[in-house]
């Protein structure tokens, strides 16, 4: 089992070589597509900055955010006396638990507020091209470590956990575009572009659906998946309108304190906090109610 981790080590970076490749192949595609299209404008350009300075931002704190998602993993893992091997059917089993874990994060992250402050910045931009998949808050990598314990727990090599969760997130980078449409059979079983769109977009009908990361199949067993059936409108249901960097990774953040500073008692800043973000306290929707 060692060697096979130490040939995990050896090739880590040709792989990381090769995802990074092919996902700026994509994105040079898609943007000359979108030049053709004359899809590309002013404001367009301004949202994929807004993207992209997102992403600069993050890649600020990426060292200590990945010291923390693979440091946890490898501190637990030495309280762990059993340990699953390491070979090809218990990688495609760890992929199989990561990607059933995360879309389990992902459904979280969308139903508790204070989780949905940082993730709701990948769910802002108003358009959805390859730069929307970089507008991915730097918070995420110090909390969401959290959610993959479990693989540790029952036995799964930090280095195979590790690998397979990049490997997964990896995969999403192509789901957002709009160049790619239905792929028939394939959408049965894996996401999709066409399934992804659905899951960014603010209508009321794709609300809260389609979380998969790799496999399209948990959204069909818990309930939540749905089919593209118009193009969506994309962003937040309240558009926060700026392309500041700054105003992007802060607005649901200030959003959520001024809620708490409304707070009438305990029991209130506790709904704030970890209730859905569109939860209001009973003297709030009373008061919605009598205005209309």
């Amino acid at each position: 089992m060692e060697d096979i981790i130490v040939k995990m080590e050896e090739n880590i970076e040709l792989v990381l070589l090769a995802i990074f490749a092919f996902s700026m192949g994509l994105a040079i595609v898609e943007f000359f597509y979108e030049l053709y299209k004359k899809k590309i404008t002013k404001w367009r350009l301004g949202e994929m900055w807004a993207s992209f300075s997102v992403f600069i931002v993050a890649q600020f704190f990426e060292k200590i955010g990945t010291v923390v998602f693979a440091g946890a993993f490898f501190v637990v893992a030495e309280f762990i006396p059993w340990q699953i091997p390491v070979n090809i059917w218990t990688t495609l089993l760890c992929i199989l638990l990561i990607d059933f874990l995360y879309y389990w994060e992902h459904v979280i992250e969308h139903k508790v507020r204070i989780l949905w402050t940082y993730h709701s910045i990948h769910h802002s931009s108003p358009i959805y091209n390859y730069t929307t998949a970089l507008r991915v808050s730097f918070i995420d990598s110090f909390i969401t470590w959290i959610f993959y314990l479990p693989a540790i727990l029952v036995g799964f090599h930090p280095y195979v956990v590790l690998l397979t969760f990049f490997l997964i997130l990896s995969y999403q980078f192509w789901l957002h575009t709009e160049i790619i449409g239905k792929l028939g059979w394939f959408e049965k079983i894996f996401m999709t572009p066409s399934q992804h769109r659905v899951h960014h977009g603010n209508d009321k009908m794709y609300l809260d659906k389609n979380f998969g990361a790799l496999l399209s199949i948990w959204d069909r067993i818990f309930g939540t998946f749905q089919e593209e059936k118009h193009i969506p409108t994309y962003g937040l249901t309240k558009q926060i309108r700026t392309i500041n960097p700054i105003k992007v990774h802060s607005h649901e953040f200030i959003g959520i304190y001024k809620d708490l500073k409304k707070a009438q008692n305990f029991n209130e800043v506790w709904n704030y906090l970890l209730k859905g973000p569109g939860w209001k306290p009973k003297r709030e929707r009373q008061t919605k109610t009598v205005s209309k």
